[in-house]
């Protein structure tokens, strides 16, 4: 089911909470995507379509756990935490089920996103969204609660938003399995009504549809019970295999374009998941492993062979290296490093704390740049109350690499272990890190080949000394096996890769601990942490006995050092000139002015998206622009003609109800009132309405034009249409569509200024 289709029509308007606010103006927040449109995640979408297919579970099993319900947790994951508070059954003692149907976030339509791309457009993806205020009642006395105004941001309704749904494994099934999983996944789609906050309040009524799968009712009806889902796959014991030697590499470059944000676990802090800034190379290993396949590249990982680094920012188009330890900066000045084995005065300085750097070329600036994050707020909803619950989780935030970040890793294999052009297997589609079924890590992968080692130039070794340079983590043991960070237990190691004796210098050493921690995703439980020496870590050793040579340098750079060197630990550089150099000025990477994409093909669904965003652009620039005007005693003027302040308050409340009931111009009921007002001309009144303001007023109410004069609404940025034709027709639809509010907001604040304004004027009776 790589096909699988998955979009959702807003009938109304929606809430999507992020968990945060801005304070004086909105005391809850939406979700927002990488184009700042509110998005449906992934998350909400699993929980209300699941939510779905339970209750036509229940239903087909009458009321107790059956086969259908079999089919849900197959699709869906079975629940731990709900087992465990007795709400569902317990599995037993095996391994928790994972969800077999990854999902996507649901976003706008790739063509209204490339339409409202662009600073300009920033007006119409603001329109996407609106202030709703809302008070607190006292539930005693029913009356508004004292200081519980608030205003909460909500999404437009009648807009689609589409995304995907993939169950790896579907095409392998049988026809009537595969039948069975689309039935359930149909049925649970159209039991979804609504999604996100306060739905049960009216808030985000919905249709959910499906394309790219076949669905067959019947089967709900049918003689005999559906046929059981496929059986959880069972991990295999893996043996360790003996090390051999490698003498010759070959390297390819992933090149990694995050869809999604991703996240990278590095540590839980009450309920907030930490995100490290790189992808470590374990994260990588199990999707190289199996887009290669083959016993061949098991084996090689297991013996530590085959290399997969950690997946790092991209630094002035090459694969960021974590910044030396030894470079420091001072609070003033982050655009000069000194080298703190180098320079005494660099000793008190401030690291550069998750940084990267591009490989450094002496004499030349060093490019250093940041791992963009986001965070984003979900909680977990008990399904007695309908709420979220602490009970269950409650709310919780996820830190994660956001998306759009480009990354890099280096996927490294002996020459000759794989066949020609293997490198081409890895490209695709991956799904990576935490929350990956739920949205999350959704990355686009390029490969191509480097080099085929040995390379044709080495780096000249410095003798009798060696300054080394940690790009990862190192995982190196003592004479007891136990988890070491003491360098001489590092030199022992480091030594004997290279075919000498080190000894390490404690006064050069710029070195940090480093504790890995990493999850269990089937059982859903920590892994035992990994005690390390920190990435950017710098030591220097002394040759003792023996010679370094630069052959063996590259081989151990190629291949690392420690424990777990195929999950990218143990990568290192020996002799770099970067830690050499005393001072280094340090710049920011150029900026991607890459122009975004411009016009795209819009469908008659995609155009009806866009038109609800532009109606609110435009009604939102008319409320703005009339507020402006009626500020102004000579903007005013403008609109009701000089000397409307003669007028009785009492007839200009006449002029007030006659465009509130306002629908096309010159009407039958304004031609009336008109003619009605020009008869008062001859009349003696003590303060007739004068002809400047009968002019103004009979011009407003019936000539389309004057009213879009006065406003003077900046159109070109208030609709996303590009052409030149499209867009004048669009423009005149709008403005046939608007113009009966336009007079009617125009109007209405022009006199409620004036009144007011009169009031002031004359004081209190």
């Amino acid at each position: 089911m790589t096909g699988l289709t998955v979009t959702v029509t807003m009938l109304g308007d929606w809430h999507i909470g992020s968990g945060a606010g801005r304070h004086g103006l909105v005391d809850r927040g939406l979700q927002r995507d990488a184009d700042d449109l509110p998005y449906i995640p992934a998350k909400t979408l699993a929980g209300v379509w699941r939510d779905g297919c339970e209750a036509a579970a229940h239903a087909l099993d009458s009321g107790t756990p059956g086969p259908w319900h079999a089919w849900v947790e197959y699709l869906f994951g079975s629940q731990p935490a709900l087992e465990a508070r007795g709400v569902l059954p317990s599995a037993g003692d095996g391994a928790p089920r994972p969800a077999a149907l990854q999902f996507d976030s649901l976003h706008y339509p790739p063509a209204v996103v490339a339409a409202l791309r662009g600073t300009e457009r920033h007006g119409l993806r603001a329109a996407a969204v609106f202030l709703k205020p809302g008070v607190a009642l006292d539930a005693r006395t029913g009356r508004v609660e004292e200081g519980m105004l608030r205003f909460e941001e909500v999404a437009r309704g009648g807009v689609r938003l589409v995304g995907r749904a993939v169950l790896p494994g579907f095409e392998d099934l049988d026809a009537h399995r595969r039948a069975c999983a689309a039935a359930v996944l149909a049925a649970g789609a159209r039991l979804v009504e609504s999604l996100g906050g306060k739905r049960r309040r009216g808030a985000g009524r919905c249709r959910v549809d499906l394309s790219g799968v076949d669905v067959d009712f019947s089967l709900f009806g049918g003689p005999s019970p559906p046929h059981p889902p496929p059986p959880t796959e069972s991990a295999t014991p893996v043996l360790p295999c003996a090390c051999e030697a490698v003498t010759a590499w070959e390297v390819a470059e992933l090149r990694l374009i995050l869809r999604r944000p991703l996240i990278a676990h590095a540590r839980t802090v009450g309920n907030t998941v930490r995100s490290s800034g790189w992808v470590p190379g374990g994260t990588l290993l199990p999707e190289v492993l199996r887009r290669l396949g083959g016993p061949h590249a098991a084996r090689a990982a297991r013996d530590g062979s085959l290399v997969v680094t950690d997946a790092t920012v991209e630094v002035a188009g090459q694969r960021g290296l974590p910044v030396p330890l030894v470079l420091t900066h001072t609070k003033a000045d982050r655009a000069r490093a000194a080298n703190r084995l180098l320079d005494a005065e660099a000793s008190g300085g401030l690291p550069y704390e998750e940084q990267w750097a591009a490989p450094y070329t002496p004499g030349s600036a060093l490019t250093v740049a940041d791992c963009p994050r986001s965070e984003h707020t979900h909680n977990t909803i008990l399904d007695e109350q309908q709420r979220a619950s602490e009970e269950v989780g409650g709310l919780y935030t996820y830190e994660a690499i956001a998306a759009g970040s480009v990354l890099r890793a280096e996927v490294r294999v002996p020459r000759g272990l794989l066949a020609q052009g293997w490198e081409r297997r890895l490209e695709g589609e991956w799904r990576l890190g935490r929350a990956r079924k739920d949205g999350y890590g959704l990355t686009d992968v390029s490969a191509y080949r480097v080099t085929t080692s040995p390379a044709p130039v080495l780096r000249q070794v410095p003798q009798g000394r060696l300054r080394v340079w940690l790009l990862s983590p190192a995982l190196v043991t003592d004479s007891r096996l136990r988890p070491s960070t003491d360098p001489a237990d590092l030199a022992a190691v480091l030594g004997r890769a290279l075919g000498a004796e080190l000894r390490p210098v404690p006064q050069e050493r710029a070195a940090e601990p480093h504790r890995s921690d990493s999850w269990h995703s089937r059982w859903g439980l920590p892994r035992a942490s990994l005690l390390g020496l920190r990435a950017g870590s710098c030591l220097t050793f002394t040759v003792t006995a023996g010679t370094v040579t630069a052959e063996a340098v590259h081989r151990v750079e190629l291949a690392g050092i420690g424990l777990r060197r195929a999950e990218g630990f143990g990568q290192l550089r020996i002799g770099d000139p970067l830690v050499d150099v005393p001072t280094v000025e340090v710049e920011a990477p150029a900026p991607d002015n890459a122009p975004a994409a411009l016009d795209a093909e819009l469908t008659a669904d995609d155009d009806m998206v866009l038109a609800v965003v532009e109606e609110g652009a435009w009604r939102a620039a008319i409320r703005r622009r009339c507020e402006a005007l009626a500020a102004e005693p000579e903007s005013r003027k403008s609109v009701l003609g000089a000397g409307h302040g003669s007028v009785p308050a009492t007839q200009l409340g006449a002029l007030l109800t006659v465009v509130a009931g306002l629908d096309e111009p010159g009407g039958v009921r304004v031609g009336h009132w008109l003619a009605r007002l020009k008869q008062m001309r001859g009349v003696q009144r003590k303060r007739p309405w004068p002809p400047a303001v009968t002019e103004a007023v009979e011009q407003l109410l019936t000539t389309p034009g004057r009213v879009w004069d006065l406003l003077a609404l900046p159109e070109g940025e208030l609709t996303a249409r590009r052409d030149r034709a499209a867009h004048g027709q669009r423009t005149s639809a709008l403005r046939e569509l608007l113009w009966a509010e336009a007079v009617r907001t125009l109007v209405g604040n022009c006199l409620t200024t004036h009144r007011r304004a009169t009031e002031d004027k004359e004081g209190p009776a």
